[in-house]
């Protein structure tokens, strides 16, 4: 657990349960408003209106800690009252999945494939063999249904996880997400309390081109997209946007790395890059020109 920094918002990783989420105090939308709390002092919530709703963009209410206590100088540390905090449970220590599981759903059958290797070959013109070599080397797998899993695995070639997503033909998501290790957990191969801990997607490239200038993107169907078109960097892929942290991007040290948020999430990336060490990082402001949620694959693919 990072106690460096006292006030955090709740999560999972740091108290080992799920977030009690609150109605958010600005948009009013239930159950989205995530609280912050002192790691120092019981793991007790500020106040119920200091916190970050999860609708970034619509919404983006995020009142911080400081703030409240800059607004309201009367307050004091959060109350000791046992109905105001929360108890934090260890968390399992991190255990791979079998790198048999990637092995045996590294395959072209998948819908995003079909998009991936028509419509952005024509559109960039690429040959089938440039974009086989980019799924080849990221070991993209599909279900049997046809949905395409991003496995995310770590430098040292452990997997943490693989992320299901459902494409439509032309390239746009379906709707449908989830993870490898649900239905594992289900049927009782992994243990009831298996923790997700994330990595970069293409962190296991990362030995194998130790030259290579490191460039940073949201979602793995970008990272894919500029890898194909731009293969003299290594993309990788956070996952979300809030999928980048400093203990996320660790990996990175000592790396020449170029970070591009999407439309409408730099400030939140270049305050997570301010907390880093050792990484020589450029971040770039190219997509806030764009609407909101913009990212590198659609400027490349509607300028073609």
């Amino acid at each position: 657990m990072n106690t460096d920094y006292r006030y955090q918002l709740e999560s999972k990783k740091l108290t080992g349960h799920q977030p009690r989420k609150l109605s958010c105090p600005h948009c009013g939308k239930k159950k989205c408003f995530v609280r912050y709390v002192d790691t120092q002092n019981g793991f007790r919530y500020v106040a119920d209106i200091v916190g970050k709703c999860d609708h970034q963009h619509s919404c983006g209410y995020h009142y911080k800690p400081s703030e409240y206590y800059h607004d309201n100088q009367w307050a004091r540390e959060p109350t000791t009252s046992t109905t105001n905090y929360c108890t934090p449970v260890p968390l399992p220590p991190f255990q791979p999945l079998p790198m048999e599981y990637v092995v045996r759903s590294h395959s072209p059958r998948s819908i995003f494939w079909k998009w991936f290797a028509s419509d952005v070959a024509q559109r960039l013109n690429l040959s089938a063999q440039q974009l086989r070599q980019v799924f080849d080397d990221y070991l993209v797998g599909a279900t049997r249904r046809s949905d395409v899993i991003f496995w995310q695995i770590d430098d040292q070639r452990q997997v943490h996880g693989g992320h299901i997503m459902q494409y439509r033909q032309d390239g746009h998501r379906d709707g449908f997400q989830g993870w490898t290790h649900i239905p594992l957990i289900r049927a009782g191969v992994l243990p009831l309390d298996w923790q997700l801990y994330q990595c970069l997607f293409g962190q296991h490239l990362l030995p194998q081109r130790p030259d290579a200038h490191v460039c940073i993107v949201e979602s793995e169907k970008t990272a894919l997209v500029m890898a194909a078109c731009q293969p003299e960097h290594l993309w990788l892929a956070t996952c979300g946007s809030s999928g980048l942290s400093p203990e996320r991007v660790s990996c990175l040290a000592g790396r020449s790395v170029t970070v591009f948020p999407d439309s409408g999430c730099y400030e939140k990336w270049n305050r997570q890059m301010q907390l880093t060490k050792g990484i020589d990082y450029n971040i770039s402001r190219q997509l806030e020109a764009y609407p909101a949620n913009t990212d590198l694959c659609d400027l490349l693919l509607s300028e073609q």
